[in-house]
């Protein structure tokens, strides 16, 4: 594989870390928001889904606006929404002005959850997709890691500036710096060749596979591409995702993009501070949130080795096993009361594993390469807002939950809910490793 692919690769994956950063650093200002705001939980809730919230329409459409404009155009709109949203999250003078940048914050991290993977896939030759693919996870986790590593040390740089009362708009206000980064390298990348393709621009496309393959290769490549996009009807209408043609493989990915986060990794990545604080080990609960994104970025890198090795269907099976194992001891201990060691921790520190290196490193491949050419872009697209609409939920849902429902009962749901993923997979998920996206599709034309 060559260095240029990697590097396209990684500079798309950089719309990823954003998202994760943007995600996961509101979990160290609940405690400030709370208090500055005078929040209930419903509000908290709320703050905290806002993002989540924003994805539902920016996954939705990005596919579509991606299919008209490109690509590239589209992940540095994404960028731009990045910066808006940091600046304005940061200055906010109300709790109202604080959901609407963070609902701006979410429509570009839904844009960008849909348009780095679709670009990934497109750039990507079909033995290394799984791996180029995962670089979107594992920007996610660093982004989650840095978001974590930014609120610990704002919270405990004693810098005079920084008071109880404001350090929570510092750590929103810190993802400017990737924002801009971001956008400045987007305009060194180029376009997806397989949609300049279908716009039939084939010697600019011709160019670029040039770049990822070798001469032989990149012509098979061009005319593989051109004449599966020529055997189909050109101009696809969104609704036709769900003609009979695509139907049944457009709900599998929709159903699975849901469960992954019907999962739970959220609510430890959103709510770790909330969680620990009602653990009796001591410490600082913001080192400890660092440690979670400290296993999670491990785990992900170890998934780099099993993704094209072991395969999607088999790490989703054992993944979802110990995740529920793990929801059902966290239960057990909260029950129990036993929560005066460390034993919640090492639960919760092995259910990120079993995600990071199963669910957290299938999740944006495969949603990007069982749809067929024709139907990628918006395919994809409804995927993610099936991904953010349980993302929004859960989120939500999930202080309410802990406050009205205990933390035993909320735990033993998301530990049930991962085993009954498991026939979902069983069934309905075929394995993709190592197979061309132009052959993909057949393998769900049976179902």
């Amino acid at each position: 594989m060559k260095k240029y692919t990697i590097l396209i690769s990684a500079v798309a994956a950089i719309g990823g870390l954003l998202f994760g950063f943007d995600t996961a650093v509101i979990a160290g200002t609940i405690p400030a928001l709370r208090s500055y705001f005078t929040l209930d939980d419903n509000a908290i809730g709320l703050v905290v889904a806002a993002a989540s919230i924003g994805c539902i329409p920016g996954a939705l459409f990005a596919g579509n606006l991606a299919n008209r404009y490109g690509r590239k155009l589209m992940m540095l709109v994404t960028a731009v929404l990045y910066v808006i949203a940091a600046l304005g999250s940061g200055m906010a003078g109300s709790f109202e002005s604080l959901v609407l940048y963070r609902f701006i914050g979410g429509l570009a991290i839904g844009m960008a959850s849909t348009l780095a993977p679709i670009y990934i896939s497109e750039v990507a030759p079909a033995q290394y997709r799984g791996r180029l693919g995962m670089s979107q996870q594992l920007a996610i986790v660093v982004g989650i890691l840095l978001a974590f590593i930014s609120n610990y040390f704002i919270d405990s740089a004693g810098w005079t500036f920084l008071t109880p009362e404001n350090t929570w708009r510092y750590m929103l206000a810190a993802a400017v710096i990737p924002s801009v980064v971001f956008f400045i390298l987007l305009l060194l990348v180029p376009e997806s060749p397989r949609w300049l393709i279908q716009r039939e621009r084939h010697d600019h496309a011709h160019r670029i596979f040039g770049r990822i393959y070798d001469a032989p290769k990149a012509k098979e490549e061009l005319e593989t591409v051109r004449q599966d996009i020529a055997s189909s009807k050109q101009g696809l209408r969104f609704m036709e995702i769900f003609s009979p043609k695509y139907r049944k493989v457009v709900w599998i990915g929709v159903v699975f993009a849901a469960i992954a986060q019907l999962t739970g990794i959220n609510i430890i990545f959103y709510y770790a501070p909330l969680i620990f604080e009602k653990t009796h080990v001591g410490g600082s609960v913001l080192f400890q949130t660092v440690l979670t994104g400290v296993v999670n970025l491990i785990f992900t890198i170890v998934a780099f080795w099993l993704i094209d090795r072991i395969g999607r269907k088999k790490l989703l099976l054992a993944g979802s096993a110990v995740m529920g194992t793990c929801m059902v001891i966290v239960g057990i201990l909260f029950y129990t009361d036993n929560l005066d060691n460390y034993l919640v921790l090492a639960a919760i520190f092995v259910y990120i594993a079993a995600f990071a290196c199963t669910w957290g490193a299938v999740l944006w491949v495969y949603v990007a390469e069982i749809f067929s050419n024709k139907i990628r872009g918006s395919a994809t697209s409804f995927a993610i807002f099936g991904n953010w609409t349980a993302n929004a939920i859960v989120s939500w849902t999930f202080p309410v939950m802990l406050s009205g429902m205990g933390a035993p009962v909320t735990f033993f749901i998301y530990g049930v809910i991962n085993f009954l993923m498991i026939a979902f997979v069983a069934k309905y998920v075929f394995e993709t490793k190592g197979v061309s996206l132009e052959k993909v599709e057949s393998m769900y034309a049976n179902l």
